[in-house]
């Protein structure tokens, strides 16, 4: 199967070069804490039926097949599944890879008791249509776990008469993040969404959220870069991430 994330197919080897993921935690975003903190997880891990959307390294896939989780990871870039696989081989746990884009759900696939995505969900060329497809792969009480990034974050950081503060020219029509290559070609689209826009869209699925979460910054983050280091003082004031938690009724 030929990737269809050139993206993240020429980006995926410095990605996991500079970027340290844990996988001894399950992760939610960069500079965010874990679920060592956080503890959206089920409690009991063993046994559950995974899947990962956009899983890149796959290191939340990992850190629950640990705990005894049955797990299935998806990715539409081949470098990244190569790395997903070479990190479940060192850490000696089985995860069923599939390169496969989020736009190709829900495919033949099983129903799950957890689906999971950190960063992913923001990259969906229709993200109704991804929860939709989420959705009809969750068993009755299966759970939707996902993060992505926060809406404030958006906004511009600027000094103003020696105070600094965000400016967000307007919220309820926020660009979207844009990605190019050396020629300004568009290559990828990361997309904002506000609590609002994704709780429609999971009671049209009959999914009730039961926890929104907006990390602030953590000491000890399982994800970090150089990169996102340099907006520790930004995100001592503003969150980054937000993460919803929402459960499948029927």
């Amino acid at each position: 199967m030929i990737s269809k994330s050139p993206y993240w197919e020429e980006l995926a080897d410095q990605y996991q070069r500079e970027t340290l993921i844990s996988c001894d935690d399950f992760h939610y975003g960069p500079l965010a804490a874990g679920d060592n903190i956080l503890k959206l997880l089920p409690h009991d891990l063993a046994a559950l039926n995974c899947l990962e959307i956009a899983c890149g390294g796959a290191q939340n896939s990992i850190f629950l097949a640990k705990h005894g989780a049955q797990c299935t990871a998806l990715d539409a870039s081949r470098a990244q599944i190569s790395h997903a696989e070479k990190l479940a081989l060192e850490n000696k746990v089985e995860i069923s890879f599939l390169l496969m884009s989020m736009e190709e759900l829900p495919g033949k696939l099983p129903h799950f008791d957890l689906i999971h995505s950190a960063y992913g969900f923001n990259f969906a060329v229709d993200f109704n249509r991804l929860i939709d497809s989420a959705s009809n792969l969750l068993k009755k009480n299966g759970v939707l776990l996902f993060s992505l990034p926060h809406p404030l974050f958006s906004g511009e950081f600027l000094e103003i008469d020696n105070t600094e503060g965000l400016f967000l020219e307007n919220y309820f029509a926020i660009s979207p993040d844009l990605r190019f290559d050396v020629d300004d070609k568009e290559t990828a689209r990361s997309d904002f969404y506000s609590p609002t826009e994704i709780s429609v869209a999971l009671e049209r699925n009959s999914m009730r959220i039961e926890a929104i979460r907006e990390p602030g910054l953590c000491e000890n983050p399982p994800y970090t870069s150089n990169a996102w280091e340099e907006y520790r003082e930004q995100l001592q004031r503003f969150p980054a991430t937000l993460i919803i938690k929402a459960i499948k009724n029927k």
